[in-house]
């Protein structure tokens, strides 16, 4: 660290605090480069809170950066010497070796074998294509598409075992040496996510886990089999109404879907289509998928691979809910807080999923469209929500066994990740060998502590989406706010502004009892057919 004395390029300190904090460093002065930018953070954070008074108080513009300067200058009792800040650098260019060892692994060496589709040809098994034959109406070909896709997993599971203990070997060292209590502790503190957020999502889904236990009963009875298996978790229980849209006909189902949002809101997507904020097409070269991107000072831009399918519209909706929050963060925020954090990413978007299902529901025309729509719903309930809690739970245990001194072993993993898999799913499902070493496929248990960010704000999305359709414009107007508010509050204290306060288990048991309320809907349904 810098001594107090010392002066970067004989800069003095207050024109350093400036420059640190207007609008980006870089941006603002092209002339600093990433080093010194580097050292005037170190400055700024090792600095005495007299001195920062100071030089607040001297510069009236400085109080807009506030929240920036809290949140850089908040995690000091975690900051090293110099020296030991120089060699924590130095590793980070090898603590990302499990990482990569794992992409290069399951991406580049990992092959598979065929088997035959539903028409019996044979097509050869791979990542890609999983999620499409585990969407089968043939049950046969799950079976096979599963149990082929574990082949090179269960061939290489010394090798995957090896090479995650690594990844929670390096969150391991970085607790120790920035002197945390647990590694979950370390993750969380980025972002300032009180750790007791992660804690309730845990206890709160395990406490209401028989909507999930309900919907593997009813999939069991729909489809007729004597035995649930992992791989009817996402069987089609109801043939889907077969329906195309034009991008034309997506634009008008999206706008009614937002209506409860008002007019602010709907005249931003207005715009993403009139002033042709959207590639909609694909096209030679195009990049696959769906992703908004924003930018400081200009509007944000959606990147569409349009096709006409009713997952299509939904892309649309979830998409523009990212743009809606870019754009208002923006034109509300200075540069500085333009941005808003993770945990809070999702949400805008799952929203407008949600609003446009209900409004889909609502006005369904036969009984058969209506269960299609609602098996949509409750299998994103229970594919982003629970599954992603699930997978939270798992990454929990595993930290806290290393920090615990417990050894790793792919018998061990597979116990607890098979167990947890078993109660989540309740008494009706069977839990394949297959399944018992999923973990090993699961990229993002290299990400420290990422995936219960999903399933929060999930839940957040769900229960802002009822409270604008309940409350109408007061809930309106909260939502505005949290659009509006960037990173200029921590998440969690963003989702408050909304009305979702995740600090406690109230959205969670919300989102539980969604799913049992879409539940009722399917068997009144099924009841009368």
């Amino acid at each position: 660290m810098l001594e107090n004395n010392q002066r970067i390029k004989e800069i003095d300190a207050d024109k350093l605090l400036k420059r640190q904090v207007m609008h980006g460093a870089k941006q603002r002065y092209p002339e600093m480069d990433n080093t010194v930018k580097k050292r005037i953070k170190e400055e700024l954070i090792v600095i005495s809170d007299k001195k920062l008074a100071k030089f607040m108080k001297k510069e009236a513009g400085l109080q807009e950066y506030s929240h920036h300067l809290d949140d850089l200058r908040r995690q000091q009792a975690h900051v090293l010497s110099k020296e030991q800040e120089q060699i924590m650098a130095l590793a980070q260019d090898i603590t990302g070796g499990p990482h990569d060892g794992f992409s290069m692994l399951t991406n580049t060496d990992f092959t598979w074998g065929n088997i035959k589709d539903a028409r019996g040809q044979d097509v050869q098994m791979s990542r890609s294509r999983y999620s499409l034959y585990m969407t089968s109406g043939d049950r046969r070909v799950r079976r096979d598409a599963y149990q082929e896709l574990y082949v090179p997993f269960q061939s290489h599971l010394n090798t995957l075992t090896t090479l995650l203990n690594a990844e929670l070997k390096v969150s391991l060292f970085r607790m120790k040496a920035r002197n945390y209590e647990n590694m979950l502790e370390v993750a969380l503190d980025g972002p300032n996510v009180p750790t007791d957020v992660y804690h309730n999502l845990i206890a709160a889904v395990n406490d209401n886990l028989e909507p999930l236990h309900r919907w593997a009963a009813i999939k069991k009875r729909v489809l007729g089999v004597d035995e649930l298996h992992p791989y009817d978790t996402y069987a089609p229980l109801f043939p889907e109404v077969e329906k195309t849209y034009t991008y034309e006909e997506a634009q008008t189902l999206v706008l009614a879907g937002l209506e409860p949002l008002g007019g602010d809101i709907l005249a931003i997507v207005q715009r993403a289509f009139d002033e042709r904020w959207i590639d909609v097409y694909e096209n030679q070269g195009k990049r696959g998928g769906a992703y908004s991107s924003g930018t400081y000072g200009v509007h944000p831009y959606i990147l569409l691979n349009f096709n006409g399918t009713l997952d299509a519209v939904f892309t649309l909706a979830h998409e523009l809910g990212h743009t809606m929050h870019s754009y208002l963060s923006a034109q509300n925020q200075p540069y500085i807080y333009s941005d808003y954090p993770t945990l809070a990413a999702e949400v805008a978007s799952t929203a407008n999923e949600a609003l446009l299902m209900q409004y889909l529901m609502d006005n369904a025309q036969s009984d058969a469209e209506k269960l299609s729509l609602l098996q949509s719903y409750v299998q994103d309930i229970g594919s982003t929500f629970y599954r992603q809690t699930r997978f939270a739970e798992f990454d929990l245990v595993l930290h806290e066994m290393v920090e615990n001194g417990e050894p790793l072993t792919h018998e061990a993993l597979g116990q607890v990740f098979g167990d947890t898999y078993q109660r989540y799913w309740g008494p009706e499902m069977v839990v394949d060998d297959e399944e018992r070493m999923s973990w090993s496929r699961i990229p993002h248990y290299y990400y420290n502590y990422y995936m219960y960010s999903y399933a929060v704000a999930f839940a957040a999305s769900q229960l802002i989406a009822t409270r604008i359709m309940a409350e109408g414009q007061p809930a309106v107007d909260d939502y505005l706010q949290f659009l509006s508010s960037g990173s200029s509050l921590y998440p969690i204290d963003l989702l408050k502004l909304a009305g979702a306060d995740m600090s406690t288990p109230a959205p969670i048991v919300a989102t539980t009892k969604k799913m049992d309320q879409l539940l009722d809907q399917i068997e009144e349904i099924i009841a009368r057919r």
